[in-house]
């Protein structure tokens, strides 16, 4: 009998784990590496990810898997093998607590053109320095963790779409990070830039783990996503013009396809002004599902615990049950101190409750998760 597959896979459409069709909610827990980076002797890293899959039943992460900022990558550039011992350091944790890791490899997409002293569109150049860098990135990551029970997916990295074809030159990216000089022409991300990216990722990827789930960590494409690629301006595109630019976000290499959800997403959409979150997310996954794709709400949440906030929460959680969305992740999760005080979840401040939540739907959801130890 063969040996179950590492991880999260998609057969003919739906989500898999170790044979079973799968489904769970799980949480991100942005800055996990970075509190390692920084200290590789820290241990709450190791008790968050105990209290998540202990106490909640929380069963995985959604990390950035790499430095935010080009001037945080110098440990990795220097001695790339203390860098990739510190990053042990986390996945042991992971292994030894029993919860699931999707690195989400490239999080701010400006980072990697900084890095090398490229224009931003560089990112669409496969012969370009910080193409060639990601490649190494992904092979030293992927190559070491390929074989981790830890390892359920890889992400490229956070939202990056939502940067690009933004009209004119009005909208290009905020200054590199220490330097006055503006951005120009040259640092304009159109999509097929990042789709390239995109693929060459994917690849990159399947050259050392041909099963695991990759995803973009794409958003929802802006409602005037439409007219900013075909006509340069801003627009209320129509509910057709939506999904053709959501649909062709998603290479067809890719079996999962990537939303992130907030309440701004009871706003405008698909010349809809009363269009409901519940409305909204069920035609998302229409549409994912018209391309045969597994559905993976990366994000979803509210700041603050009003009872506003409350309140959206729940229609939030209700819209992936209703939906049966396969997998999503709640944002964001912080066990001591501060990462984004109205967004921190921790089960010593008031918006703890998401946990108790979160807990209660993957009890509910019954198929997979008998097992996913």
């Amino acid at each position: 009998m063969a040996e179950p597959s590492l991880g999260l896979t998609v057969q003919d459409g739906k989500l898999m784990r170790n044979g079973s069709e799968f489904r769970a909610m799980g949480i991100n827990y942005s800055s996990a590496w970075y509190d390692v980076l920084k200290d590789p002797e820290t241990l709450e890293v190791a008790e968050g990810f105990r209290i998540l899959k202990q106490d909640y039943g929380i069963p995985f992460i959604r990390f950035s898997a790499g430095p935010y900022a080009h001037t945080q990558w110098k440990l990795y550039v220097e001695d790339p093998e203390e860098y990739l011992r510190r990053f042990d350091v986390l996945v042991k944790h992971a292994e030894e607590q029993g919860i699931g890791l999707i690195p989400s490899l490239f999080w701010y997409v400006v980072t990697m053109p900084d890095l090398q002293g490229e224009p931003v569109s560089a990112l669409g150049d496969p012969d370009s320095k910080c193409r060639a860098f990601m490649r190494q990135y992904i092979r030293d990551i992927v190559g070491r963790y390929k074989d981790s029970p830890a390892i359920w997916g890889w992400e490229v990295g956070n939202e990056w779409m939502l940067t690009a074809d933004l009209p004119k030159l009005a909208h290009l990216p905020r200054n590199k990070i220490g330097s006055k000089e503006p951005r120009t022409a040259a640092d304009k991300l159109l999509r097929p830039m990042l789709l390239d990216t995109y693929e060459d990722f994917y690849a990159t990827v399947r050259e050392m783990d041909p099963d695991r789930i990759i995803v973009t960590g794409d958003s929802i494409a802006r409602p005037s996503a439409w007219h900013n690629r075909n006509e340069d301006k801003w627009g209320q595109g129509t509910r057709e013009q939506w999904a053709e630019v959501f649909l062709a976000d998603t290479p067809d290499c890719y079996e999962v396809a990537s939303f992130h959800l907030y309440a701004e997403a009871e706003m405008s959409y698909f010349e809809n002004k009363d269009l409901s979150i519940e409305d909204f997310v069920a035609e998302v996954v229409k549409i994912s599902r018209s391309d045969n794709k597994v559905v993976w709400c990366g994000e979803l949440g509210m700041p603050g615990s009003d009872e506003a906030a409350r309140e959206m929460f729940i229609r939030m959680m209700r819209s992936v049950v209703q939906n049966e969305i396969a997998l999503s992740a709640i944002w964001n999760f912080k066990p001591t101190g501060t990462f984004q005080a109205d967004w921190d979840i921790s089960p010593s401040n008031e918006r703890a409750y998401m946990l108790d939540v979160v807990k209660v739907l993957n009890k509910g959801f019954s198929r997979g998760l008998e097992t996913a130890e």
